[in-house]
């Protein structure tokens, strides 16, 4: 660590305790938010440039305590805009490239398995052409198929399945330990427990730092990366984020024995014997998960807002997924959630497609939309690049990225069809 630089740390500990309401130099960056997006960004900043000074601050206790931990950790390349693509198979590769020479982060290809109507298959029809001509890897499968393979589905009104193979899992938490040990390896600080209640401006009313409760911390950049909350904690100094925090919420059934073990641990879709991570017609969907299935269900009447501490509502269960789920999967029937929990997406409404830019002096990452897990690895590799001031950076999948094309000015985005 360079001596300004731990000294500037030092002194940062010590005004905590002691000088509430001081202004302490020394940080070239801070970012502002611990979770996935920020973590990474952090991380490809510092791969590029190991000698800035780097602060992370959250007001969590520890990395990913927020969205990310309550997210349903899913990763898929299966999208209609080749933006979204290219973001989900950069990010996808490098966590492949993780698990492969690291291990740990729990990554399994279980597949995304889609059911759907006669009509749904039609609407989808050209999108899956579309995918299929842009190497997208995917099988169609028919009634019959899907019957043989899974016993235990009521095909009722289904016409076809989609089995997306550059799908799957992981475990949040253990990604972002990867990115947390590394970027503290490369001498970032991390300081958990920090709230940031503001944010200091320039002469010319640009983001030039932090406010805590403690003190004031200067940097050159200011990073907010902080999901769902990002809008609020920048509408303090009047600057506006094009992004709905929404509330999502997830169920956590027990599958450790009987009919709903079978059919958790279903053979035939990939070498894991899981059933795929299952989207039913109505975007209900099922997460394999350790003994359990995560049940989820991503509502579009959900009334845009924040609620802290967000928490899962029976009733949304009963009312909107158990129907759902039920239809289609009837050794559900009787089954009652013994975990339930929430947290935000941030939608970025105008193509649900994620976005890195400034805003009055502040570079932000936000408007994930429910996919910050997975294209987390590219979105960092593209804040790096749009703080460096690179035009173009390479993406896990050694594919180019042009800057420009995620922020909000000059913008090549066409709105993603796929959405769950």
């Amino acid at each position: 660590m360079a001596g300004a630089h731990r000294n500037a740390y030092l002194s940062y500990k010590k005004l905590r305790l002691e000088r509430v309401g001081a202004m302490i130099p020394g940080f070239q960056v801070i970012i502002v938010g611990a979770g996935i997006l920020g973590l990474a960004s952090a991380y490809h900043i510092l791969q590029r440039e190991p000698a800035l000074e780097l602060l992370v601050v959250d007001k969590k206790s520890g990395p990913g305590e927020g969205d990310t931990a309550r997210s349903a950790a899913a990763f898929r390349d299966m999208f209609s805009s080749p933006v979204n693509r290219a973001l989900s198979q950069g990010s996808i590769a490098f966590y492949d490239r993780i698990e492969g020479e690291r291990g740990g982060i729990g990554l399994k290809k279980i597949g995304y398995l889609w059911l759907a109507t006669a009509r749904q298959a039609e609407e989808r029809r050209a999108v899956l052409t579309s995918m299929a001509r842009a190497g997208v890897r995917f099988k169609a499968l028919e009634i019959r198929e899907l019957s043989a393979r899974l016993p235990d589905l009521r095909t009722v009104d289904l016409h076809q399945g989609i089995l997306g193979l550059n799908c799957g899992i992981l475990e949040p938490l253990k990604l972002i330990k990867f990115y947390e040990q590394e970027i503290l390896r490369m001498g970032a600080q991390v300081r958990y427990r920090v709230e940031v209640s503001g944010f200091t401006l320039n002469s010319q009313a640009l983001v030039s730092g932090i406010r805590t409760r403690e003190a004031e911390i200067s940097a050159r950049t200011v990073i907010v990366a902080a999901g769902a909350w990002t809008g609020r904690l920048l509408a303090g100094v009047g600057i506006e984020v094009p992004i709905t925090p929404r509330k999502r919420q997830l169920f956590s059934i027990p599958a450790r024995e009987g009919p709903l073990h079978g059919l958790l641990t279903t053979s035939g879709f990939n070498e894991h014997s899981l059933l795929p991570f299952t989207i039913l017609p109505g975007a209900a969907y099922l997460r394999p998960a350790p003994a359990s299935f995560i049940l989820g269900f991503a509502n579009p009447d959900q009334p845009p807002g924040l609620e802290e501490p967000a928490t899962g509502d029976r009733g949304f269960y009963d009312m909107s997924i158990r129907p759902q789920v039920e239809r289609y999967f009837p050794v559900f029937q009787g089954q009652v959630p013994t975990q339930a929990w929430a947290g935000h997406y941030d939608d970025h409404l105008r193509d649900s497609t994620p976005f890195v830019e400034y805003l009055g002096g502040a570079l932000v990452v936000a408007g994930s939309s429910g996919s910050g897990v997975m294209k987390a690895d590219s979105l960092g590799r593209i804040a790096a690049g749009r703080l460096l001031g690179q035009e173009s950076v390479p993406l896990g999948h050694g594919g180019w990225f042009k800057v420009a094309d995620l922020g909000l000015q000059q913008r090549a985005v066409p709105p993603e069809e796929f959405v769950i």
